[in-house]
């Protein structure tokens, strides 16, 4: 019964998510997405490229999902969101089956991942496919939780291989894995109970591994990403978050400030984790941990999308509903069944909230869907034309901003998305717009950023993109690179790329 309880529990998970998310089926890809799949396309060919990151960012994990769905899915785009759905509505399973593991009570385990799965603030991963890492980490780090020994327990060589490989999932989904060692301390301390001497170890050995992967990471991955700022204005994001957690401020991706209400939710949850820690350890531990570790490796990047929030949201769920559990169980018999009245209703506003939340910024997505879709087909048109024994000189003679039209009226959540300002209408990276669209196993097209001198002397081609479409403006330059620093010099924006064969 236990087990039918709980596979009827995930599939009412994976309907909930389903049902919630279905407009994001009908989305166009995205952004980033088109390069996370001109890697996938590659690594097809070249299984070395299976571990290959891309722009020095190292999820494989990202890769191994887009090459499987490129196999699967071809290019309907609907697939690839379908996929995004059900490894969302899957940590949701894992966040109940964590949290059942943790000694918290079914139905508190449920209603945790009720309100994760149709929270706003884990919806990023939900609908961008190139951001499905968030969720593959989250269950990378919940499968540690529900193979780590509780106290009494020993561990078995199962328990430690499934541990070692999810500990190895999760350094191959993002490089926030190396906060692991903060998730690891907690479960010794709260899960096996151990004093903190006998926690050293595994904690300690976990440290290790981050260490020798950070230095490792930027031997290979020299400098920073570009958006670091060691300043103290970053850092207000951890008060602000915990605000918006509970919906005492709105969630802002940008310009967050510290307020009283953010030093009034710091104190909040605070106090209830020490609370928790103190009656129920386990679940309050690791929900700590969750809420925290993700947080630490990002925590001077000055901006705050729902990624960052994801795996801190099912934490903060975690946390507040060990402790609510504790404070019914704890309560007067007589007062029991209002207690539990109130927080049935709490939980339900909340999950309203959400799920509208959730709507309407499916809605300014589905805006955004339609600018891509448009600059695709657009591109399709174009295609045929499209030289494989030359370079294209990609010019945009628009001013198209799709962007600042669906951010400048938005129904939903604040929303930051990044504007690729030398590629058309500013969406899509040209190289990878057009790989899409050629649609061809044995070609890839990338994007020439040393063209003034690659392509000195040698005949290229000129593509340029208006208002509603592509016009192929020549075919024959006869000294591309000379036209590409007139484009240059005249403050064009452009990109310059390249089809060729995919050698095995």
């Amino acid at each position: 019964m236990r087990r039918a309880a709980a596979v009827a529990a995930a599939c009412a998970l994976l309907g909930a998510a389903l049902a919630l998310y279905a407009p994001a089926l009908r989305f166009a890809l995205a952004g980033d997405d088109y390069q996370w799949l001109q890697l996938a396309h590659r690594a097809l060919h070249r299984p070395a490229l299976l571990l290959a990151d891309l722009d020095t960012f190292y999820r494989p994990t990202t890769t191994w999902t887009l090459a499987a769905d490129r196999l699967l899915w071809g290019q309907r785009a609907g697939g690839f969101h379908l996929t995004n759905l059900l490894l969302h509505a899957l940590a949701a399973a894992g966040l109940m089956a964590a949290a059942r593991r943790l000694a918290v009570r079914p139905v508190t385990a449920l209603v945790v991942a009720v309100l994760w799965v149709a929270s706003p603030f884990t919806e990023e991963p939900a609908v961008s496919v190139a951001i499905r890492f968030e969720d593959l980490l989250l269950l990378a780090w919940l499968a540690i939780v529900v193979a780590w020994p509780r106290s009494g327990e020993r561990w078995s060589p199962g328990r430690a291989a499934v541990a070692a490989a999810a500990v190895a999932l999760a350094a191959l989904s993002k490089e926030t894995w190396v906060a692991t060692p903060v998730l690891i301390a907690a479960l010794e301390l709260g899960q096996r109970g151990v004093p903190a001497r006998r926690a050293v170890p595994a904690t300690a050995l976990a440290a290790g591994a981050a260490a020798a992967y950070a230095a490792l990471y930027f031997v290979i991955f020299p400098g920073g990403k570009g958006y670091y700022r060691v300043a103290l204005a970053p850092l207000a994001k951890v008060p602000h978050q915990l605000a918006a957690f509970l919906y005492f401020e709105e969630l802002r991706p940008l310009a967050f400030t510290f307020t009283w209400t953010g030093a009034v939710a710091l104190a909040a949850v605070a106090a209830t984790a020490l609370l928790g820690i103190r009656h129920a350890r386990a679940p309050s531990a690791v929900g700590l941990a969750l809420l925290v570790a993700p947080t630490i490796p990002t925590l001077l990047v000055p901006y705050l999308p729902t990624r960052y929030t994801t795996i801190p949201y099912a934490g903060f769920l975690l946390l507040a509903g060990a402790v609510a559990e504790v404070g019914l169980l704890r309560a007067p018999r007589r007062l029991r069944l209002p207690a539990a009245a109130g927080a049935a209703v709490l939980a339900g506003s909340v999950l309203v909230a959400g799920a509208l939340t959730v709507r309407a910024d499916l809605a300014d997505l589905a805006r955004l869907s339609a600018a891509h879709a448009r600059l695709v087909r657009e591109a399709a048109a174009s295609a045929p034309a499209f030289p494989m024994d030359r370079p294209v000189l990609v010019v945009r003679g628009e001013d198209n901003n799709p962007i600042r039209e669906v951010v400048g009226s938005l129904q939903g959540l604040p929303r930051f998305v990044f504007t690729r300002h030398p590629d058309p209408d500013g969406l899509i990276d040209a190289a990878a717009l057009f790989e899409w669209v050629l649609a061809r196993e044995d070609i890839r097209v990338v994007r020439r950023e040393d063209a003034e001198t690659r392509f000195r002397g040698r005949v290229g081609a000129i593509l340029e993109h208006r208002r509603d479409d592509f016009v192929w403006i020549a075919m024959d330059v006869p000294d591309l690179g000379a036209r590409v620093e007139r484009a240059r010099l005249a403050g064009l924006r452009f990109r310059v790329i390249e089809a060729e064969p995919i050698s095995p």
